[in-house]
């Protein structure tokens, strides 16, 4: 299991998965979890420390992580580069044209030089 600082926010990620299932963030003092895929989903259960709501969230992980694995959904596949009909069709509407639709979706903007 890993967890993700954003801010004063964690998130808790299960190995092998790419979506966080909790996050933890500070309110009034103390550490409020709210769950995205787990216990009475969406609640949000109130401790005083971090380090003590990392662990309960951990813990519950680890007895649940199959259950988990099922709810959350697996992540999205990069789209199949075009077959040879349509290669043939678009090399003669286009030659070396290939549709956003096939193209293999951009991670960011970090390969991108900014003007």
């Amino acid at each position: 299991m890993n967890w993700i600082r954003m801010g004063e926010r964690q998130y808790a990620v299960l190995e092998g998965t790419t979506r966080p299932f909790a996050r933890v963030s500070p309110q009034d003092g103390r550490w409020v979890v709210r769950w995205r895929y787990g216990p009475r989903q969406g609640q949000g259960a109130v401790l005083r420390g971090m380090s003590l709501m990392q662990r309960m969230v951990t813990r519950w992980a680890e007895h649940n992580e199959a259950r988990l694995r099922k709810l959350i959904p697996p992540p999205v596949q990069a789209y199949a580069p075009p077959s040879a009909v349509e290669r043939y069709f678009y090399d003669a509407i286009w030659p070396g044209y290939v549709p956003a639709s096939r193209r293999p979706r951009r991670e960011g903007r970090e390969g991108r030089e900014r003007h």
